[in-house]
């Protein structure tokens, strides 16, 4: 089990806005642009309620944030936003322990109060299904799990990451 510290941004949010300053900065463009209006509305609140720096506890299961493993560096990037267009959750995560980019589409499930994202991808001459799941428990605490398959061989648990909000 290795810890490492995780900081996730508010950055999303503001390009959302610089997005809708520039659609109506310019509204003699020949192509329309759907105003994104950054706010209180519920897709983005659930986005902003995981900024912060968090202290993270990582179980490695079968796939290997910013930390060392067995004395080895790696670095894992992830943006996660909410498309208006799609009214979907969306992440793109590249990691330095693979050469594939993981582009990941879902949804929040109000009933069970997480967010389930869906990928494929190909890895190594296979096409590869990453299914995550990231559980809000508290304000101040989440798990995020991975779910990975490929070819024939049943869907596994790869990776569970525990977030704990750090205080200020």
């Amino acid at each position: 089990m290795n810890r490492t510290i995780a900081v996730i941004s508010g950055s999303l949010v503001a390009a959302a806005s610089l997005v809708a300053t520039t659609a109506h900065a310019n509204p003699s463009a020949t192509h329309k642009v759907a105003a994104v209006t950054p706010g209180p509305d519920p897709e983005h609140a659930r986005l902003v309620a995981l900024c912060g720096t968090w202290d993270v506890e990582m179980t490695f299961i079968e796939e290997r944030i910013e930390g060392t493993l067995n004395g080895t560096p790696f670095t894992t990037l992830a943006w996660t936003g909410f498309n208006t267009g799609t009214q979907l959750y969306e992440a793109t995560r590249i990691a330095s322990t693979n050469t594939a980019r993981i582009a990941e589409t879902g949804a929040w499930d109000e009933q069970a109060r997480r967010f389930e994202l869906k990928a494929t991808y190909p890895l190594a001459g296979e096409m590869w299904t990453q299914r995550t799941i990231i559980q809000p428990t508290s304000t101040d605490t989440m798990v995020a799990t991975s779910y990975l398959s490929f070819g024939a061989v049943p869907e596994w648990k790869a990776v569970e990451i525990k977030y704990a909000r750090r205080s200020k």
